[in-house]
């Protein structure tokens, strides 16, 4: 009897992870490469065929400005947007991830948690790199 009872909470453990994974901010859509770390955040994805969907990343920031680089490859559809807002909520960066690009936030920001926004509407690209770091 112990035995099934183990088994049945071990399964229903694996189930309940398994289902956790499918609710994740890229399920079931595209799978990026992310480092999220305080005062420095990367992003990058490969193969996007058509793709519509909208992710938010909590990023902590220990100052008040950030140095956004982007850098799509060439001949995307579509459109994809990078928005970055500070602790307070306020936009501090809003851009096209279309080409390559080295802007700081602007207005200065409050530091804690910033929020990072990626939307795309209908993208296409064979691959999209984007970095967020303290200034």
């Amino acid at each position: 009897m112990q035995t099934f009872r183990t088994r049945a909470l071990w399964l229903a453990g694996l189930t309940t992870l398994l289902v956790a994974c499918g609710d994740g901010p890229t399920a079931p859509g595209i799978q990026p490469q992310i480092t999220n770390i305080a005062d420095a955040f990367s992003y990058q994805v490969t193969s996007i065929q058509n793709f519509t969907g909208t992710y938010n990343y909590t990023w902590q920031n220990s100052g008040t400005v950030a140095k956004i680089t982007h850098a799509s490859d060439a001949g995307a559809t579509g459109t994809a947007t990078l928005t970055v807002k500070d602790a307070a909520g306020t936009l501090v960066y809003s851009g096209q991830l279309v080409s390559s690009g080295q802007p700081l936030t602007s207005p200065v920001g409050v530091a804690g948690a910033w929020t990072i926004t990626v939307a795309y509407s209908n993208y296409s690209n064979t691959q999209v790199n984007f970095g967020v770091v303290k200034q």
